[in-house]
C-alpha cells in the first residue's frame, strides 16, 4: 500500500495503518497534533480511520485550513447528543452542510414542535459535556452496524438511504466514534476530546428542506457557534456580527432597496424607489458599455410555448426549475426561464451571411424560475429576475476572439464596481453522464479545447470543474462569495454547439454554401438581483456616487430659515440630473447629519444664513469630518466630473 504525502514523499506499508500512526511515522509530535486527514483531496476522515489502499493523504492539525471545519463538526456531534438526550423522540438528520463557515448547523426533526427558547437546556447540556472532557475514539464498522445505530437516532428511511448513497462515494464508508459511553456515526475529522472545545452557544432555530429539496420533509436547522479557546470563540462572535452587518438583506433594509411581500409571492422582489433608481442607473451604464462593444439590443416576450423549450432541451433539463405550464384552449405556455430560444428566433427570422457575423444580441430579460422556497435568499436567489443576457452568433474562426472580447467587457464592468472575485471556474461536462449532457463527444471535445485554449492565451488562472457545464456546452463562470459564505456566479461566458443544431441555424458562407454558426451565451453581471446583492455586501452599502439613489442630502439649518434657498439648490442640482433631497424635519442639525451618514448618502450639504447670503454651499462627504464651503456651480462641476468618470468615491 502506497501513501503519498503532501510534500510528495511516498510511504509504503504492507498492512493497513491508522491515520494517527501514519502521522507518527512522519514525526512523534505530529501524531499528538493529528485530528484527522484529507484523503485524495476530497474525503475527510478521523485520526482513527484505517488506511488500507493507495491514496494521497494530508494530515490535519490546528494549522490546517480544514481545522475550523473539524472544530465545527465536533460541536455538531456534541450538540446532537444533547438534543437527543433531552428530546428522545427527535430524529437527528445526517444532512451535510458547509463546516467551513463561522457557525455550525445541526439538522433534526421533531414532530411535537419546538421554539428556540426551548433549546437553552440543550446548550447547557452541551457545555456540561465539554466540561466532562471525554476523549473521542474511533473504529471502522460494517454497513449493517452503522445503519442500525442510525436507526436509533432517526426513524425516517429517506435519511438512511441518503447516508447509504453518500457513503458509497467515500474512501472510508462507515466509521464509528465513541465518547463517554456514547456512540455516533463519524463522518469528519474531530478534536481529541469534548474538552478541546471552549464553549458552544446556540444562536437561532430555522427551518430547511432535507437536501434543499421542497419535495422532501421540512426539518429544523439549529445554528450555533463554537471555538477551541476563549479567543477563537470571541473572534467567531465578532465575525458573525460583521457578517450580519455585511448581509445584503440587512443593508438593503436600511437603504430601502427592495421589499418581499408574502401576499405577492415568495421570491418575487419589489424594487422600492431607491432600489429602482440603483437598478436603472446600473442598467444605463451596462447598456452604454454594450453599445460600445457593438451589441444590438432586442426585446422578447416573457412567455413561450412549451414546444419551444422542448425543442431547445430546457424542458428535459430544467423542467423542475420552471413554473408550471399555463394551459390555454389550444396552447400550452410557460414563463420564460431562459432567453436563448427567443434570441435564436431573432437570428433565424431571415437568412444570415458570413459577413454579418459575429452577430451580438443583448437583452435585459425578465425571467422566472421556480426555485424551491427553502433556497430563496433575499435578492441572492429569487423566482423573478432580470438577466443581463446576450447571445452571440459566430463563425468557428471567430470563437476565440469573441470570447476574449466578452471577457474584456466583463472585466471592465466588474472593475468599475470594484467587485472582488473569488476565482474563475472552467465548467466541463462529465463524459460518463450521457443523460445530463448531449451525447456528442466530438462536439464536447472541440468546445472544451477551444475554451481552455482561450483561457491559457489570456493567462488566466482557473479551476477545472468537471460535471458543472451546461447541458449544451462548457462555460467560464466568474465566482464570488457572499457575506454568508455562499458561492455565487457573478458573470458567465458559455460555448454552445448544440442549440444551433437543434434549431437548424445557418449562414451563407463565402462559397455560397450553408454553414452552421456557433453560439456564445454571455451573462454580463448575471441578474440585477444577484449582482446588486453582491454590490451591497462588498460596498457595505456605500455605493458609488454615480449610482447612489440619493446623491446629495440638503440640510437647511433650522434657525436660519434657509428653506427657500434649499429649494433653489435642489432645483439647480436636478437641472444637472443630480439626485438631491431636502431634510426639512424639525430635528437638530447633528441628528440630520448623522441620519444622512447612516443612510450612506455620498454628500451632505448644510445651508445656513452665510451660505444663503453668499450663494455658497457647505458640504461634507460620507465618511469624512471635513466641511468644505464652495460656490454652488463649483460643487456641481465637481459632482458631474465624478459621475461622468464613474469615479468610485
Amino acid at each position: 500500500m502506497k501513501v503519498t504525502l503532501l510534500d510528495g514523499e511516498v510511504k509504503v506499508y504492507d498492512k493497513p495503518r491508522q491515520v494517527a500512526d501514519i502521522a507518527g511515522d512522519i514525526a512523534i509530535s505530529l501524531k499528538k497534533k493529528c485530528i484527522g486527514a484529507l484523503i485524495n483531496d476530497k474525503d475527510v476522515v478521523t485520526s482513527g480511520a484505517i488506511i488500507d489502499k493507495d491514496c494521497k493523504l494530508e494530515i490535519i492539525t490546528e494549522r490546517h485550513e480544514l481545522y475550523r471545519s473539524a472544530v465545527n463538526y465536533t460541536a455538531k456531534i456534541i450538540t446532537g447528543f444533547a438534543v437527543k438526550s433531552l428530546y428522545p423522540d427527535a430524529d437527528l438528520v445526517p444532512q451535510n452542510d458547509d463546516l467551513s463557515l463561522e457557525e455550525f448547523s445541526l439538522f433534526f426533526d421533531y414532530p411535537q414542535g419546538l421554539k428556540f427558547e426551548d433549546l437553552k437546556a440543550v446548550e447547557n447540556l452541551a457545555n456540561e459535556m465539554i466540561k466532562d472532557n471525554k476523549p473521542f475514539s474511533f473504529g471502522e464498522a460494517s454497513e449493517e452496524e452503522c445503519l442500525k445505530k442510525l436507526k436509533d437516532i432517526n426513524k425516517n428511511p429517506i435519511y438512511l438511504e441518503a447516508v447509504k448513497e453518500d457513503s458509497e462515494k467515500r474512501y472510508i464508508k462507515y466509521e464509528v466514534g465513541k465518547f463517554g459511553g456514547l456512540e455516533f456515526f463519524a463522518r469528519y475529522a474531530m478534536l481529541k476530546s469534548t474538552g478541546s472545545l471552549y464553549k458552544i452557544e446556540l444562536t437561532q432555530l430555522t427551518g430547511a428542506y432535507f437536501q434543499g429539496d421542497a419535495s422532501n420533509p421540512m426539518i429544523y436547522r439549529l445554528h450555533g457557534i463554537t471555538g477551541d479557546s476563549k479567543e477563537s470563540f470571541e473572534k467567531v462572535q465578532e465575525t458573525i456580527e460583521e457578517m450580519k452587518n455585511s448581509d445584503h438583506k440587512y443593508i438593503a433594509k436600511n437603504l430601502e432597496i427592495f421589499h418581499l411581500d408574502p401576499i405577492i409571492g415568495q421570491g418575487l422582489p419589489i424594487w422600492l424607489p431607491n432600489g429602482a433608481i440603483l437598478k436603472q442607473e446600473i442598467k444605463k451604464y451596462l447598456m452604454e458599455k454594450e453599445f460600445e462593444f457593438d451589441f444590438i439590443q432586442i426585446e422578447t416576450p416573457i412567455i413561450g410555448t412549451s414546444e419551444l423549450y422542448k425543442r431547445s432541451g430546457h424542458w428535459d433539463h430544467y423542467r423542475d426549475d420552471m413554473f408550471a405550464p399555463m394551459h390555454l384552449p389550444k396552447e400550452e405556455m410557460v414563463l420564460k426561464p431562459m432567453s436563448c430560444p427567443h434570441h435564436i428566433s431573432v437570428y433565424n427570422y431571415k437568412q444570415r451571411s458570413y459577413r454579418e457575423l459575429p452577430l451580438r444580441f443583448a437583452e435585459h430579460a425578465l425571467q422566472h424560475r421556480y426555485e424551491s422556497s427553502g433556497s430563496l435568499t433575499g435578492l441572492e436567489r429569487v423566482r423573478a429576475m432580470e438577466l443581463t443576457d446576450s447571445h452571440i452568433f459566430v463563425r468557428p474562426d471567430q470563437v476565440k476572439e469573441e470570447f476574449s472580447r466578452c471577457f474584456a467587457l466583463i472585466q471592465e464592468v466588474l472593475e468599475t464596481f470594484n467587485i472582488k472575485i473569488d476565482y474563475l471556474s472552467l465548467s466541463l461536462r462529465d463524459p460518463k453522464d450521457k443523460q445530463k449532457y448531449f451525447d456528442d463527444d466530438k462536439m464536447w471535445n472541440e468546445a472544451e479545447k477551444q475554451l481552455e485554449e482561450v483561457l491559457k492565451e489570456l493567462k488566466l488562472e482557473y479551476k477545472k470543474m468537471p460535471g458543472e457545464a451546461a447541458f449544451y456546452g462548457p462555460k467560464l463562470d466568474i465566482q464570488a462569495k457572499t457575506a454568508l459564505g455562499h458561492e455565487i456566479t457573478v458573470s458567465t461566458i458559455q460555448l454552445d454547439f448544440l442549440l444551433p443544431q437543434k434549431f437548424n441555424l445557418s449562414y451563407v458562407g463565402p462559397n455560397g454554401d450553408l454553414l452552421k454558426p456557433i453560439m456564445i451565451h454571455r451573462g454580463l453581471v448575471g441578474t440585477y438581483e444577484r449582482f446588486i446583492s453582491v454590490l451591497l455586501e462588498q460596498t457595505k452599502g456605500v455605493l458609488p456616487l454615480w449610482c447612489s439613489p440619493r446623491q446629495v442630502e440638503i440640510i437647511p439649518v433650522q434657525q436660519s430659515g434657509a428653506f427657500d434657498y434649499a429649494e433653489q439648490v435642489k432645483a439647480e442640482l436636478r437641472k444637472h440630473y443630480i439626485r438631491a433631497g431636502i431634510d426639512n424635519r424639525d430635528e437638530r442639525l447633528s441628528y440630520k447629519i448623522r441620519d444622512a451618514q447612516i443612510k450612506k448618502i455620498p454628500y451632505q450639504v448644510v445651508l445656513g444664513e452665510a451660505e444663503e447670503a453668499n450663494k455658497t454651499i457647505t458640504y461634507r462627504q460620507y465618511g469624512s469630518e471635513e466641511q468644505v464651503t464652495v460656490k454652488l456651480d463649483e460643487f456641481i462641476k465637481m459632482l458631474k466630473e465624478k459621475i461622468d468618470s464613474k469615479e468610485y468615491s
